[in-house]
Order: structure tokens, then C-alpha cells, then sequence
């Protein structure tokens, strides 16, 4: 069984990509928050996806996740009845993590209804079966920003100026700074900005 690849991105769409890894093309099934995520480093960057195996009776495949978040998700998506692989990828690309504990707990069907493949059926499977799991997993459903906090400390100023020179509005930016620095008061700013770029490629979408 493979749990992680590190490689080069040999190519890549919103939902897979073949990674090369010492000269083996790996076809790799991604959410579009990971294929979001790995569009930001240049071809010659190695990057490394968190694995995990799926076999069918006819095929091996191969999932891959920037984060062990949308990993652990991905896995308690596909343990409902009718949530297979490809399915799971697709409501982690349709849904922010925040937003998919947020109608978990709510049990908000409709919000599951909108995704593509999903009916009024399974989205009921879905609410009723998976509606502790954000409390579980210990996802939790909002962030304050402290928007003080992140003024008058240089490191979370440096990285909000330069997620912001990338393209990446203040609000989510400030949402995901203020989110790291809580979990981690002394990350380092190299730190702080490649986290919150994985944070924002995941809720891109």
C-alpha cells in the first residue's frame, strides 16, 4: 500500500495529476483544493501528496491529499453507504471543510443536494450518519480573526502582505493567519506562509 509520494508534477487537471517520482508516473485522483494547491509550485519544485490506496477488483487507485485534514475527511466521507472514492473527492472540492462540518452539524441536506451525484436520498445518508463527526475529528466551525493580534506581530504582517501580493483576498488571509498563530504562537514566517498556502489552496473552491 502507498501512504505518500514525494515528487514532480509531470502534468495535472482539476481532478488528477501524474507525479513523477524517480522516474515512475504515478496517476494520482485529487480534489480540486489539492490540484488548486499544487498549481502554485513550479514544475521543478518536488511536492508531496499524503496516499491513499483504493483497491477495486479491477483497479488500484491512488487519492491524493496536500493535507492530513482533507485526508481524514476524505476517509470519513467514504464510510456512508454510497460515498465512494470519487465522490468524496467531489464534495471536498465542492465544500470547504469549515462549511462541510458547518451543514454536517446543521443538517443541512440542501447543502449536499447542490453537488453533483448527490441526491435528497444520500444527502439524508450523509447528515444522519456524519453528523458527530465534526465534534469527533475536532473540526472546528469558525475562526475569530484578531485582527490586532496579527498588527502588531511582524511575522503574521509579513505573510499577510505577501498572500496578498499573491493574489488572495485580506479576509481569508486574516482568517488563516490568526488560525495558525493560535495553534503555533512561535511559527516561523516561511512557516506561516507555506501553511497558509495549503490552508487557502483548500478553500479556494
Amino acid at each position: 500500500m502507498i501512504g505518500k509520494l514525494r515528487g514532480f508534477i509531470d502534468s495535472i487537471s482539476d481532478d488528477k495529476c501524474v507525479i513523477d517520482v524517480a522516474g515512475v508516473g504515478y496517476v494520482v485522483f485529487l480534489s480540486q483544493k489539492t490540484a488548486g494547491f499544487l498549481r502554485q509550485f513550479p514544475r521543478e519544485k518536488e511536492v508531496s501528496l499524503t496516499i491513499e490506496t483504493v483497491v477495486k477488483e479491477d483497479a488500484i487507485e491512488l487519492y491524493g491529499f496536500a493535507s492530513e485534514v482533507e485526508k481524514i475527511w476524505f476517509l470519513e466521507l467514504t464510510k456512508v453507504q454510497g460515498v465512494g472514492a470519487k465522490m468524496g473527492q467531489k464534495i471536498l472540492s465542492a465544500l470547504m471543510i469549515e462549511d462541510l462540518a458547518k451543514a454536517l452539524i446543521s443538517s443541512d441536506i440542501k447543502t449536499f443536494s447542490q453537488i453533483s451525484g448527490i441526491g435528497p436520498k444520500l444527502a439524508s445518508r450523509l447528515v444522519t450518519e456524519l453528523k458527530d463527526s465534526p465534534k469527533k475529528l475536532g473540526i472546528a466551525v469558525s475562526t475569530p480573526i484578531n485582527t490586532q493580534q496579527i498588527s502588531e506581530n511582524k511575522i503574521a504582517s509579513d505573510a499577510l502582505s505577501a498572500l496578498e501580493n499573491l493574489g488572495y483576498k485580506k479576509h481569508d488571509c486574516l482568517r488563516v493567519i490568526n488560525f495558525l498563530i493560535e495553534e503555533n504562537p512561535k511559527i516561523t514566517l516561511e512557516n506561516l506562509i507555506t501553511s497558509s498556502l495549503r490552508e487557502l489552496s483548500k478553500n479556494k473552491f
